[in-house]
């Protein structure tokens, strides 16, 4: 069974702007960079996808990373909180 190819982050940028320029076919682009058809449709679906993130303004990416590291510290928060409980519990029920 052949290894499993991993392709950085700038070629598949190129690659998925390649497949929206439109001016190659999907055929073409495959045979010349040398990729399977479901990597490239992958790519330029998630290229496509994505492209709104880009326009984000830096205070605004900068908010939602903050809202997201609080509610990810709040998360685990509870966690631990269930976790004590957990271990209360079992100890209390071996008795």
């Amino acid at each position: 069974m052949a290894a499993k190819k991993n392709y950085t982050a700038e070629f598949k940028a190129m690659v998925a702007i390649e497949a929206i320029k439109g001016k190659k076919g999907n055929a073409e682009i495959c045979s010349e960079f040398k990729i399977p058809a479901t990597n490239l449709h992958g790519w330029r679906d998630k290229a496509l996808e994505n492209m709104s993130q880009i326009f984000i303004p830096e205070s605004e990416y900068a908010k939602q990373k903050r809202i997201s590291e609080e509610e990810i510290g709040h998360l685990h928060k509870i966690i631990g909180e269930i976790t004590i409980e957990n271990n209360f519990l079992k100890k209390k029920l071996k008795r």
